[in-house]
Parts: C-alpha cells; sequence; structure tokens
C-alpha cells in the first residue's frame, strides 16, 4: 500500500511539472504573438506616419504652385493671343512678354516638379523662336496661326503637366500595405 501512495505523490509532481512546463510555453508563445502583433503596429504607425507628412507637404505646395502655373499659363496665352493679332508693335511687345515669360519660367522651375518645369522651357524655348520669325518675316494671318501652333502644343503639354502635379496626393503607394511588409 505503501507504494500507492508513493506513486500517487510522484504522479502529483510529475503532473504539476508538466502543467507548470505546458503554461510557461503558454506564455512564451503568448509573449512571442504580442512581440509580433506589437512590432507590426509600430511599423504599420510608422508607414501611416510618412504618408501623413507627405501628403501634407504635397498639399502646403499646392496652392502657391497652382499660382505660379496659373501666372505662367496665362502669359503664354497672352503671347499666343499676341502672335495670332499680328499688329506692327507685336515684336517688342512680344519682346515684353518674353522677357517676364522668362522670369515666370523660373519660378515655375524653383517650384517644380521637374516634368512641369522641363515643359515651361519648352513654351519659353517655342515663344522664342517664334518672335525671332515674326521679327525677320512679315507673315501672313494663316503663317501668324501656324506660328501660334508652335507655343500652343508646348503649352498643352505644360497644361498636362501641371495639372498631373497639383493632382499628385503624394502617395504611390496603396492605402493598405500587402501582406509581409
Amino acid at each position: 500500500m505503501q507504494n500507492a501512495a508513493v506513486d500517487a505523490g510522484v504522479a502529483a509532481v510529475v503532473g504539476a511539472a508538466i502543467g507548470g512546463a505546458l503554461a510557461g510555453l503558454t506564455a512564451i508563445g503568448t509573449g512571442w504573438f504580442a512581440l509580433r502583433v506589437a512590432r507590426l503596429q509600430v511599423t504599420s504607425q510608422e508607414t501611416q506616419s510618412e504618408r501623413q507628412r507627405r501628403f501634407e507637404s504635397v498639399r502646403e505646395r499646392r496652392e502657391p504652385r497652382a499660382s505660379v502655373y496659373a501666372d505662367f499659363l496665362t502669359s503664354s496665352q497672352d503671347i499666343v493671343h499676341l502672335i495670332i493679332v499680328g499688329r506692327e508693335d507685336v515684336p517688342e511687345t512680344l519682346f515684353t512678354q518674353l522677357s517676364a515669360l522668362h522670369k515666370l519660367h523660373a519660378k515655375v522651375a524653383i517650384w517644380g516638379p521637374e516634368t512641369v518645369a522641363n515643359t515651361a522651357a519648352e513654351v519659353v524655348a517655342a515663344t522664342a523662336l517664334v518672335m525671332g520669325r515674326l521679327k525677320l518675316e512679315q507673315p501672313s494671318i494663316t503663317e501668324q496661326v501656324r506660328m501660334s501652333e508652335l507655343v500652343e502644343l508646348p503649352l498643352n503639354s505644360f497644361t498636362r503637366a501641371a495639372r498631373a502635379a497639383l493632382e499628385d496626393d503624394g502617395t504611390n503607394e496603396p492605402a493598405v500595405s500587402p501582406p509581409g511588409r
């Protein structure tokens, strides 16, 4: 009978040890899982914070850019109108307008982005080319319209590039990160 009591005591000790070990393993597993979830949350918050900073930066630049782009566009359209009108004083007026357009191009180049600045440079180059031709030639109204198209084509490219820059929300990533990131 004594063996039965010892066996029961040993069984209780072994059972308690196994239960304790299983509880310890469960705690380790839970701790590891909690750590992994915490790391994922930190990564997600950092990503969201970066997106928010980028969005705010783009938003803060949008209004000044829009103003500079609008001024450049208005000045360019005035030049196109002068080319089509074709009065005697057009070359002198165009020279004044071209000088103003150069200054506006500098502002566009500063506010960027590069695609908009490059298309603005194309408008300035086309305007200078047309101005040189108007100074040397006495074009007919049909030729003046064709010359105005030399400015209008890059001006249309500028408008598309400016619109794209203003519509950019600063996020090139999907709203939800794919698994594993």
